[in-house]
């Protein structure tokens, strides 16, 4: 069974998900685990192989934020993936996908790009 926790972030994925789709996305793969790592969603925008971090806040949630420390966590999430899926000469992007839960009513804010691959020694 899943922890409400867990409700909650599957049900910023598939918004997130559906609103990227809508927007000519493709869907490649969510949830996946990457060593310590997770990737929430990973998504296809033409050429381009999108690594999307979904932030769902609901009421009380403190305020989003995709700090240094996660930035290097996806961005050696991202590192690894490519590395055995052999994805180097594509072109990837960092996004984040911003959602506003009320209960009511979602707003969904998508950031593409929203940071740099974080340089780091990934290749250890």
């Amino acid at each position: 069974a899943m922890s409400a926790g867990e409700k909650k972030g599957r049900l910023g994925e598939d918004a997130a998900r559906l609103y990227l789709e809508n927007k000519g996305f493709s869907f490649v793969a969510a949830n996946l685990h990457v060593g310590h790592d997770e990737i929430d969603l990973l998504m296809r925008d033409g050429r381009t192989l999108v690594f999307v971090e979904v932030k769902l806040r609901t009421a009380g949630d403190g305020r989003f934020a995709v700090d240094a420390a996660k930035q290097r966590r996806i961005s050696r999430a991202a590192v690894s993936y490519l590395q055995t899926h052999g994805g180097f000469e594509q072109p990837v992007r960092f996004d984040v996908v911003e959602i506003d839960y009320s209960g009511a009513e979602m707003e969904i804010r998508h950031l593409p790009d929203a940071f740099p691959l974080a340089r780091g020694r990934y290749f250890v």
